[in-house]
């Protein structure tokens, strides 16, 4: 199973998010999550997305593919359990449980978002979304959209091409006078836009066969390298 989230009213360590919290409010209203609702979080950076959610009352779930993320989680926020899971494989969650699946960073999309790996950990993931729940990649780049030598937004398209649902990419550009501006501005971190790329489950339910199947086939996905960087060899374009 996933990691269920546990709620903590002493936690042990900073709640302080990452992200910008103006894009999660809107992430979270633009997709009509309930209060209460279930929500995945795959790929778990240093676990504040997690304490994010479980603050404001969301039944949060939490999986990493990186056997380093995992146990550094596991000492950094011991009141979490965290869970460890092969995404290409399985992701250790019953079907039709989330609202809302929300992908940070995993070591399985540092990869050619056009291969067979990538679109079954795609697959394994909206196996587990509800009818018309949504998976949404959180990405942060540090040029103009779709520039640069990491996955452009064009990638991400591409790879969710092969699949049933509706695509929407959103980008949030920072807010010069954002403290995270001043903190670029003073050489405490990088400086760069953000942006989702979102694809809505359809309203009938599918089983996993069923994904894996589109997965398998990836229609219209296109062949070779996903973009450039991939094709340089070069790192992927960064994670939230």
């Amino acid at each position: 199973m996933v990691g269920k989230v546990h709620l903590s009213h002493t936690p042990r360590f900073s709640t302080a998010l990452e992200l910008p919290v103006r894009m999660m409010k809107q992430i979270l209203v633009s997709r009509n999550v309930p209060f209460g609702g279930r929500v995945l979080v795959a790929g778990c950076g240093h676990g504040e997305l997690v304490a994010f959610l479980d603050g404001i009352a969301y039944q949060v779930d939490a999986v990493t593919d990186s056997p380093e993320e995992i146990e550094q989680l596991r000492k950094r926020c011991p009141q979490y359990d965290f869970h460890y899971a092969r995404l290409d494989e399985a992701v250790g969650a019953p079907p039709d449980v989330f609202d809302l699946i929300l992908v940070q960073d995993l070591c399985v999309y540092r990869n050619n978002l056009l291969d067979l790996g990538t679109r079954s950990a795609t697959a394994n993931l909206l196996a587990c979304l509800k009818p018309g729940g949504d998976l949404v990649f959180v990405r942060k780049q540090d040029g103009p959209m779709g520039c640069g030598t990491g996955h452009e937004a064009g990638c991400w398209k591409r790879h969710l091409a092969c699949f049933p649902g509706q695509i929407t990419i959103n980008q949030y550009p920072e807010s010069f006078f954002g403290r995270s501006t001043w903190d670029w501005f003073c050489g405490n971190r990088d400086h760069g836009d953000y942006f989702t790329v979102t694809m809505q489950s359809p309203p009938e339910k599918l089983n996993r066969n069923f994904w894996r199947d589109f997965a398998r086939r990836g229609l219209m996905t296109g062949q070779g390298k996903c973009c450039a960087g991939q094709a340089a060899g070069v790192p992927a374009l960064r994670a939230a």
